[in-house]
Formats: C-alpha cells, structure tokens, sequence
C-alpha cells in the first residue's frame, strides 16, 4: 500500500464554521476518495461486485454493508492473500494519471480530515483523531481486501472506502461495545452521511449476528438516535456530536470543492478542458451550461445558445431579440427565439421547436454554417456557396446527409473538425456539448 499521487496530497480542510449550517444538500454525489491510488482502485474493482446501479442512497449503502458481511470474516486469517500486490501496484500506477483528472475537473474529491478541535497538522496529514485518518482507512480496508478477514476496525475502514467511493462521507468512531453482561470491549465503527444527517452504523456487530444465523438483522444499520446507540456503544462523543451538528455543512462543503474543481463549465474530456476553459473566458459558452457535464448531448435548446454567440463573437453584434409572435408552442426560450430570427435553427414541425431534443453532428454542423454564412455574407444560404473538402477520407461519408454535405465539408476543409479519431465522421452519432462548443470556438480562432 502507500501509493499516493503527489498531485492527491492537497487535503481538502473542511471549515465548516464559514458554511451556512442547514444548507439543502446537493443533488449529485461526487465519489469521496482517500487519495492512495492502490486502496482507491481495489475500492472501484470491489464496488463492481456490488450492485448498486438505480438504487436509493439507503439502498446502495445496504448493498455495501450486505457484501461486507457476507463477504468477510472476524479476524482469522490462513495466510491466504485475495489479490496480486504487484499486479495491483502496477494496476495503480496506470490509473494515477486518470485519478488526478479526476480530481482536477471535480469528478471526485479527496475525504476530508476532519478535526473539530483544530488539531490538523498539514505538514503530516495525521488529524487529532488519528483512528479515522485517510492514512489509517486505507492501511486497514488494504489489509481487508487482501486476507478478507480483520478485526472492527477493518471492518469498519473497508465500509468507510467503499461508501466514500459512492458519494457518501462515513468517518469512524472510536469507544466500547457493551456487551449484554455489561462487560465491554474495545470496538470502532461508523456514522454515515447521507442528505445532510449521519447515521449510525455498526458492520461488524450486525456481522457477528451473521455468523451465528446465517441472517442479517440490521440491528445496528442506519440508527439516528444517540439514546438508542449509546445503550450498547460507549465512547467520547465530542467528534460524533460535532459532526452530526455539522452534516448539513459538511456535505456542502464536498459540493462546493467539486465545483471549485470542475470550474464553472462542469465535467469535460481531458482533449476538450483548455478549450472548454478559453471558450468560456470568451463568452461561447451559454450560462446554461454552467456547472454541466459536457460530455452529455447537447439539446437543441441548449446549442441555440451556443449558435448566438458564436454569431456574437463573429459579427461582434448583439444578435437581436424576436419581436414577431412565438413560432413555437414548446419553447418560450430567448435563444432559441433570436436563433430562429437569425435564420440559423428552425422547428421541428407542428409549431414545435423539441428544445430538450438532442442534435445530430451533421444537424449541429449545419447550424454552425449557417451562422458562419450570416456573418460572413449577410444572409443564410444552403452551404453550396462555401468552399468544400473531399469528404471520401472518412469511412461512413456515404450516411452524411446531402444538405449538411456541403457544411461539413467547408469545417473540415478549414481543418476546423477532423472527425471522431477512427476515421468515422459519424454523422448520425449525437453531438456533444463540448464538441459543439468545440467547433465554432476553433471556427472562431482559426477562420477570423
């Protein structure tokens, strides 16, 4: 183990007395990663195990806690090893690159160390509470993964990865187990964040009822009352009590550093971010597609926008507001209405304008050119005027549409699309959002 990426090693700090408490959570779970890319990739190869995929955020979390007692043993390990160290380390090694992109654009962020009392020392990474450090989590979960068997705190630690990795904060707590004799032990086990609220979690309680039924009875799965925990758990609740004050906050926290990460375009290919990032320092980008995945389709509401700008940034006019009477009975949208009196997108049919529908290549391609037509003579024509390419180089030339032909062909000449990278143009394939921001970006660069 111990295989960090340099580029993992900024900690995010929480500071969550700066964060409006009660704030409504976000939407979307961003994965929560402990920054040593072994544990990380041994978590992402574990979870594919686990089905997960169009559950509720209860339902994934049991899905975890089912797999981990089902799947693992207390502490009785034969010698017997899971996984290869090496092949893992050399698995690791190829994915650093992929997991620092990852945390560049937003598309995951590191676990933060937490410590209510201040006590976080940058210089080591350790926090006051040492047992719930990303450096003991991965120690522990690595030894889980490997010999399938460990004690409370591995089990514990391996609950905490693999929920991270879902989206979800798990922290660990340190105490006592108090037993129906009214003896006790040392124990460690889990609260869980989910919607702004921790809940308590005890795997490997609820895993030792397992081994004795050969049932699970979630008696220690999802508890949110301290009372009711604290009749078989003993512990000092300074931590516990401050982050189940501090959930909402918290939570928002992790929102806001994905944001911070992906920049306000949202989520892009690694080929497309600096343009991304230079299209939108321009004013190509619509305020619509801030904070969006770039990689989803583009709507045809959405590449309206697109195509008033980049008449914008071409004519350096504003393009004017539709006057007349709304065409369409679907879309009330300002862009899509001054793109329709630029000429440069039209409906679908019916009175309809289909905004949430997604666009073609070939289609986008051609309300690119008309725009460029606009600009550039006046008027939109049918792309016969411009000067073409050979289009015989790509593979599937002969599915390109004969009215974008003449529009494709004048973006490749120009060298501003070069199609998908295999030899296809794929004409028919869905346009992506940062592909079409893409084109009239380089169109602007490279034709002005």
């Amino acid at each position: 183990m111990k295989k960090r990426v340099t580029a993992l090693l900024l900690t995010l700090v929480l500071c969550v007395s700066l964060l409006p408490v009660g704030v409504e959570a976000a939407g979307t779970r961003t994965p929560i990663y402990l920054g040593y890319v072994d544990v990380d990739y041994l978590a992402e190869e574990t979870l594919k195990e686990i089905p997960t995929a169009g559950k509720s955020a209860t339902e994934q979390i049991r899905a975890v806690y089912d797999y981990i007692i089902r799947n693992f043993e207390r502490y009785d390990w034969d010698g017997t090893e899971h996984f290869d160290r090496e092949a893992v380390a050399q698995k690791a090694k190829q994915e650093m690159d992929r997991m620092e992109e990852m945390l560049e654009t937003g598309q995951m962020v590191l676990r933060a160390e937490l410590d209510p009392n201040g006590g976080y020392d940058p210089a080591t990474g350790i926090v006051t509470y040492s047992y719930d450090s990303n450096y003991m989590i991965a120690s522990c979960a690595y030894d889980m993964l490997l010999a399938r068997t460990g004690s409370c705190q591995h089990f514990a630690a391996l609950l905490t990865l693999l929920l991270g990795h879902l989206g979800f904060d798990c922290r660990m707590i340190d105490g006592e187990f108090i037993n129906g004799s009214g003896s006790r032990v040392e124990h460690k086990w889990n609260c869980v964040l989910v919607d702004g609220q921790y809940y308590w979690l005890d795997v490997r309680m609820d895993h030792a009822y397992y081994e004795s039924s050969g049932s699970i009875s979630y008696t220690y799965f999802m508890k949110t009352s301290k009372s009711e925990w604290q009749q078989r758990h003993a512990w000092d609740a300074d931590y516990s009590d401050w982050l189940f004050a501090n959930g909402a906050a918290i939570q928002e926290a992790y929102a806001q550093a994905a944001e911070e990460a992906a920049g306000p375009w949202g989520q892009c290919s690694s080929w497309a971010r600096e343009t991304m990032e230079q299209a939108g320092e321009s004013g190509l980008i619509p305020d619509s597609l801030s904070g969006a995945d770039l990689t989803a389709g583009i709507s045809r509401a959405e590449f309206a926008a697109v195509a008033v700008n980049f008449y914008e940034l071409l004519t350096k006019k504003t393009a004017p507001a539709w006057m007349g009477e709304n065409p369409f009975t679907d879309t009330d949208d300002p862009d899509v209405l001054r793109a329709y009196g630029l000429g440069v997108v039209s409906g679908v049919g019916e009175g309809r304008f289909a905004p949430d529908s997604t666009l073609t290549r070939e289609q986008a391609t051609v309300m690119l050119g008309r725009v460029w037509e606009l600009a550039e003579e006046g008027a939109v024509g049918d792309g016969s005027g411009l000067p073409s390419a050979d289009l015989s180089s790509f593979t599937d030339s002969g599915s390109i549409a004969g009215y974008a032909r003449d529009y494709v062909g004048f973006f490749v000449g120009s060298g501003v699309i070069n199609g998908m990278g295999d030899g296809r143009f794929s004409p028919k394939g869905t346009m992506t959002r940062e592909q079409a921001v893409k084109i009239a970006f380089t169109a602007v660069q490279e034709l002005k």
